[in-house]
């Protein structure tokens, strides 16, 4: 009963409040259990008020609702059926503990899960594959690599025109009309030798006619430009050999970086995955 009497701990805020009634005041100052009681309180609150005030920052309630935002969606993830990327981590042995118990209590998810270990059971059984030998070879017969040759280009286009009968009547076709064709110019100009003969002469003079008349043309105005004097008299012989050997040899290394880089890789074998 006495211990009923004594101060609780919403009497000692009151008194800290200076609101205690006044008979409760009275026990206060007569029982010795009570005074230390309320000098305890007393100096906890004032440690309490002497402790520096924080400010949250200007995102902290953002960071707040980012941390109940994912802990709601681990909730509900962990509600959610297997999919196939919970399969794999629970075959590695890596499932998290959520989806670990998620698993222990749905049926359906222990059915899957059962279900996959079976295939992953009979794809380990299965034997490893290994070639025979010349399956590199045989492969790269198959391939149809692109051809830099006119024998290549050549063959690939007959088989691939001698599979297609409509390919290959068409071929026919256009054959026999070039074939026509040049059996009748040959004809033509078997018969009409004097008028071949005549007119190649009679193209030959006016081409060369026309030709050196360029050419004297050219040369006129040339030495009619004001740099063509010093032109003529820096273009030595030595010069010119000089100049003439340089092209050539530029000429020669650009003819092997093309081939080079023309060049087919040469086939590796191949190697089968395990």
């Amino acid at each position: 009963m006495a211990e009923a009497f004594h101060l609780g701990p919403e009497e000692l805020d009151l008194y800290l409040d200076g609101r205690l009634s006044g008979n409760r005041t009275s026990h206060l100052e007569t029982c010795e259990q009570c005074r230390t009681a309320a000098e305890e309180t007393r100096e906890v609150v004032a440690q309490l008020r002497a402790l520096p005030r924080l400010a949250p920052g200007g995102h902290f309630a953002d960071l707040i609702m980012a941390r109940v935002g994912l802990a709601g969606a681990a909730a509900r993830r962990a509600e959610e059926h297997f999919t196939g990327e919970d399969l794999d981590l629970w075959v590695l042995g890596t499932l998290p503990a959520p989806r670990e118990a998620h698993l222990r209590e749905c049926p359906d998810c222990q059915a899957l899960a059962d279900a996959e270990r079976v295939l992953v059971m009979r794809l380990e059984a299965l034997p490893l594959f290994d070639p025979r030998p010349g399956f590199a070879e045989r492969v790269l017969d198959e391939v149809d690599l692109p051809g830099l040759s006119l024998i290549g280009s050549w063959q690939r286009w007959r088989r691939g025109v001698s599979r297609n009968p409509l390919t290959v009547g068409m071929a026919a076709g256009i054959g026999g009309l070039l074939g026509g064709s040049i059996a009748a110019s040959v004809a033509w100009a078997s018969g009409n030798q004097d008028t071949i003969s005549g007119a190649g002469t009679w193209v030959m003079t006016h081409a060369q006619a026309l030709f050196w008349q360029g050419v004297g043309t050219a040369s006129l105005l040339l030495e009619q430009q004001s740099w063509y004097q010093s032109a003529r008299a820096g273009l030595t012989p030595g010069r010119i050999v000089a100049v003439g050997g340089l092209a050539v040899a530029l000429y020669g290394a650009g003819v092997l970086a093309l081939r080079r880089l023309l060049a087919l890789p040469a086939p590796g074998p191949a190697r089968a995955l395990s």
